[in-house]
């Protein structure tokens, strides 16, 4: 009877030895929690306020991107690609910068995303360049779809800007696609930047014609022509004396639309005035003079004696 009273105090004292370190172990928990929130409490609720504000900030980014390239005629898939790329980029900025107010340490995702960002700029380095190029052509606009541009001596209207690189459409229908860092680092002609353009005529007269005549008969066409905006303050007068002809100048001023109608008619009516008015329309000359040959001289002896003789 005595050993089973042993046995059952000393179970007893265990599961009670046991109990009090559970207790204790529970107590000791909510003691550390309680320290780590009153020392760290205000820092999660700073990170949870910058990651709420933070993606907000996020939201309100990928709505302007989609809006400034739906306004540039972009793809739709470029633009979902490029608007999801804004948002988690400014994402993991967000969350990097919650984690480390959190008292978080961040430099092994930090060293991580350093060396994934160097990897991903060295195989995609022209590319970057491109798209970089490309949110510089949607944020200075230099031009728009539908504008008539001249870039590296292509000539034509704008398709649509894309992700690396900007359609053009050519007179003869073809499609050229020109890096956009090239449009960035060149020289870009728009034709539909201005709403009203200025067309530069030059017309050779002969020498033996009448200027003033012909001045005379430009100015009539001109003034017949109601799509000339300018003919009031019409820019017309002799730019030079050509070898061949007398070269007159005009600049009548036209709506963007009335530029190649204008030029067209105004290229025919011109020739057949021109002709019906006697004047000239030179084709390049040149006098050539050829001069006679001098006397022939006495013939001189070449034929030299043989000194033996």
């Amino acid at each position: 009877m005595a050993l089973a009273s042993n046995t059952a105090d000393t179970a007893a004292s265990a599961v009670r030895t046991d109990v009090q370190n559970q207790v204790t172990q529970s107590v000791t928990a909510l003691d550390q929690m309680k320290e780590i929130l009153i020392n760290h409490g205000p820092d999660i609720i700073y990170a949870v306020v910058i990651f709420i504000i933070g993606l907000y900030i996020a939201k309100g980014l990928k709505n302007i991107a989609v809006r400034m390239m739906t306004h540039a005629n972009y793809d739709h898939t470029v633009i979902t690609f490029v608007s999801q790329l804004v948002y988690y980029a400014m994402m993991a900025i967000v969350l990097l910068s919650a984690l480390n107010k959190a008292g978080i340490p961040t430099d092994s995702f930090l060293a991580a995303f350093g060396a994934f960002g160097l990897a991903v700029g060295l195989a995609l380095q022209n590319n970057l360049s491109n798209f970089a190029s490309g949110l510089l052509i949607l944020i200075f606009k230099p031009f728009k779809a539908g504008d008539w541009v001249s870039i590296n001596d292509v000539s034509g209207s704008i398709k649509g800007i894309q992700m690396l690189n900007t359609a053009i459409i050519t007179k003869d229908n073809r499609t050229v696609f020109i890096p956009n860092s090239v449009i960035t680092s060149t020289k870009v002609t728009n034709s539909s930047y201005q709403q009203d353009r200025y067309i530069e005529f030059l017309f050779d007269i002969g020498y033996q014609n009448d200027h003033h005549h012909a001045i005379a008969v430009l100015q009539d066409i001109f003034r017949s022509d109601p799509r000339i905006l300018n003919n009031d303050t019409l820019e017309i007068g002799i730019k030079e004396f050509a070898d061949s002809s007398v070269r007159i100048v005009a600049y009548p001023q036209v709506h963007g639309d009335d530029y190649l109608p204008v030029f067209y008619d105004t290229m025919s009516r011109v020739k057949d005035r021109f002709d019906s008015e006697g004047i000239d329309i030179p084709f390049p000359q040149r006098v050539v003079y050829v001069q006679a040959p001098a006397p022939a001289t006495e013939e001189k002896e070449t034929e030299k004696k043989d000194p033996a003789n």
